[in-house]
């Protein structure tokens, strides 16, 4: 059913949502970046906790509009996409689209608002731009994961676990690209106070996916059903299990996490300097490191639930009953029963085909 551009779009959607929301919050909450007759005409001389954010920023930015590709791509024609955002009635797949387009409308005016020289910029307008911006990047996080939710003939997507893991990761994506950008900037104490937190927000981050991934294996081993043993079957030993275990688990938690809690352990060494300290318990070179491993488990995660349920047999998942054939005297006495919605072209069934169509082809 799905490709490698879908699973590709999957994961530069959680990273651009993830780093849109990292890099905001981190302007709202420590950087404060000064517009208006403040600003710094030179993007040069801007503070190294500014470029930070512009940098990601523009990353981010990057990554969305990469996804969008990679999504037109699959769909192949343009009259697809442009049904992505048109045509009627309105569906979880048409909100996602016109968010993944607002967000990253959005996050390139943040980025141009700081590379380019704009005098009669407010601060004010770019804090409400950043929290719409935050806004929009939850919504993009959720989708993918309510997206494939809703598509009902994989079973192992209709767990409450793959969107809560997906919403996760790209959380853990957005402080990877703030921990890489540190290793491309002076680090000076706004930078280093942004990237502190950045780790330990990934480091909670990172334990709640190890809880959400072990209540979707969970969910997978426990089940009765046919096609969700078979998915199961596919994380353990199967096709999918190279990405899960190596990509997922393997670096995305257990050495991302390892090398973050080091840098953490690290802070309480026996020195007294407090930024002496801060220097030596974050690193750019290690935070950096463990910012690819989160990366990598992040594609990994997507590459693994997309094949554990798209390459199912049809009959592992559940059948419908087949429908009984009235006799003669039922059908002379109007006693056959009503056609499904699905029989009769119901607006909700031709919906589902419909949004299932434009991935499947």
């Amino acid at each position: 059913m799905f490709g490698e551009l879908v699973t590709a779009y999957l994961f530069l959607a959680g990273v651009g949502a993830g780093g849109v929301a990292a890099a905001s919050v981190a302007d709202l909450l420590f950087v404060r970046e000064p517009f208006g007759a403040d600003v710094v005409p030179d993007f040069a001389e801007k503070r190294p906790a500014e470029r930070l954010v512009a940098g990601v920023l523009a990353l981010s930015c990057g990554a969305l509009a990469l996804g969008a590709g990679c999504l037109a791509a699959d769909l192949g024609r343009a009259d697809r996409v442009l049904s992505l955002f048109l045509a009627p009635p309105v569906t979880l797949m048409n909100l996602g689209a016109w968010a993944v387009a607002l967000l990253t409308a959005v996050a390139a005016a943040l980025a141009l608002a700081r590379f380019l020289y704009v005098p009669w910029l407010r601060r004010c307008a770019m804090v409400v731009a950043e929290i719409v911006a935050c806004g929009l990047a939850v919504v993009v996080a959720v989708y993918a994961g309510l997206l494939l939710q809703t598509l009902s003939g994989v079973r192992l997507w209709s767990s409450p676990w793959v969107p809560a893991l997906f919403a996760l990761s790209a959380a853990s994506c957005g402080c990877a690209l703030l921990m890489a950008g540190a290793l491309f900037v002076e680090g000076d104490g706004s930078v280093r106070k942004a990237v502190r937190s950045a780790a330990r927000v990934d480091v909670v981050v990172i334990v709640a996916e190890a809880v959400a991934a072990a209540g979707l294996l969970a969910f997978a081993l426990g089940s009765d059903h046919a096609g969700v043993r078979a998915s199961a079957t596919s994380l353990m030993h199967g096709p999918a299990a190279l990405p899960w275990w190596a990509a997922f688990v393997a670096c995305g938690l257990a050495a991302a996490l390892a090398v973050e809690v080091g840098c953490l352990v690290r802070g309480h060494g026996r020195s007294r300097s407090a930024a002496k300290a801060v220097a030596k318990a974050y690193p750019a070179a290690a935070l950096a490191l463990a910012a690819a491993l989160v990366l990598v488990g992040a594609l990994g995660l997507r590459a693994a639930v997309v094949e554990a349920g798209a390459q199912r047999p049809l009959e592992l998942q559940e059948a419908e009953a087949p429908a009984s054939v009235p006799s003669e005297n039922e059908e002379a006495a109007g006693l056959r029963s009503a056609p499904s919605a699905e029989e009769s072209g119901g607006e909700g069934s031709a919906t589902e085909r419909e949004d299932v169509i434009l991935w499947s082809n």
